[in-house]
């Protein structure tokens, strides 16, 4: 579907909950596009979609659906943060989307803390009347030292208020959170403070990746000057273990399954945090990172949905 989708590039990322979703090209690239850790869309010079382009796309999705045997109802729009787009805008979208697929009943997208509270709680209201919710917020870490050297452009604090915001709306939302982000030197701590931060709140899911050298990364830099050295498998491990440890949830799927992840973990929190963490340690007693090199080196040959 390069007539959709090939703007985008190689690869075409959406969040892992909306993986299942029928993806709408509204933005390319990210608005930000600063991060030390990511090159997913250095290639590519955000910009908005025009309206006519995005009702094109939506005509040909249309026409691609049309012999589905069920409605489309979730939607997500793609890009690397099309919530930083202004609410009258968010709301045409929606409009063209509810147009011509009637029946969706949730609209999501990646976003950044500081693309929600931009937004006055009367927008994000407006927002969620339109259907406009399941967010995947970028968190990455609860540390502000991590944050900053990998120069995310938001702090612990904004996303606090961004998660508090949220949840005063009933606005539902998960969070990304990056294994390996602190690197040896902060590992321990980006595991406790992550950990501590998000038991103060209620994702409905916690996504954990972790973190890749892409080869375009500015962090590659970093690596090479040592100023960041890079964990070994099993410290991501270790680290999603602290982590686990810390997390006092209320009612929270927490998703250790994406790819970049050297064990495959999921469940419910806290009714398996036990179990979870019975896995990791069967996991470590069983494996050294000798045994985990070449899977490592295999896992990266291809990139596909997030």
């Amino acid at each position: 579907m390069d007539d959709i989708y090939g703007e985008y590039g190689g690869y075409f990322y959406v969040p892992m909950t909306q993986a299942f979703s029928l993806a709408i090209p509204v933005t390319i690239g990210c608005s930000w596009n600063k991060c030390l850790y990511c090159d997913l869309n250095h290639d590519n010079k955000f910009r908005k979609l025009a309206l006519e382009e995005i009702k094109s796309h939506i005509l040909r999705l249309k026409e691609l659906n049309a012999s589905r045997r069920s409605p489309v109802e979730k939607v997500v729009l793609a890009g690397g943060n099309p919530f930083c787009l202004d609410t009258p805008s968010l709301i045409n979208i929606i409009k063209l989307v509810k147009e011509h697929f009637p029946e969706v009943k949730n609209i999501s997208s990646f976003a950044r803390a500081d693309d929600v509270l931009r937004k006055s709680d009367d927008e994000l209201l407006e927002l969620k009347s339109n259907s406009m919710g399941e967010l995947s917020l970028g968190i990455e870490s609860g540390n502000d030292e991590i944050l900053a050297f990998h120069n995310k452009g938001v702090t612990v604090e904004e996303n606090n208020k961004a998660m508090a915001k949220l949840e005063e709306l009933n606005i539902g939302y998960s969070t990304y959170i990056m294994l390996g982000l602190g690197g040896k030197t902060w590992s321990k701590k980006s595991a406790t403070d992550t950990g501590k931060m998000l038991s103060n709140f209620n994702p409905q899911v916690i996504t954990l990746v972790s973190l890749v050298l892409f080869k375009d990364a500015k962090l590659i830099e970093k690596v090479k000057t040592r100023e960041f050295i890079k964990l070994k498998p099993l410290e991501y491990i270790l680290e999603e273990r602290l982590l686990l440890e810390n997390l006092n949830m209320r009612n929270t799927i927490f998703n250790g399954t994406h790819k970049t992840n050297t064990l495959i973990l999921k469940g419910k929190l806290p009714e398996h945090k036990e179990l979870l963490l019975k896995r990791i340690d069967e996991f470590l007693e069983s494996n050294d990172d000798r045994d985990l090199r070449d899977f490592e080196k295999h896992k990266w040959r291809r990139w596909s949905i997030e």
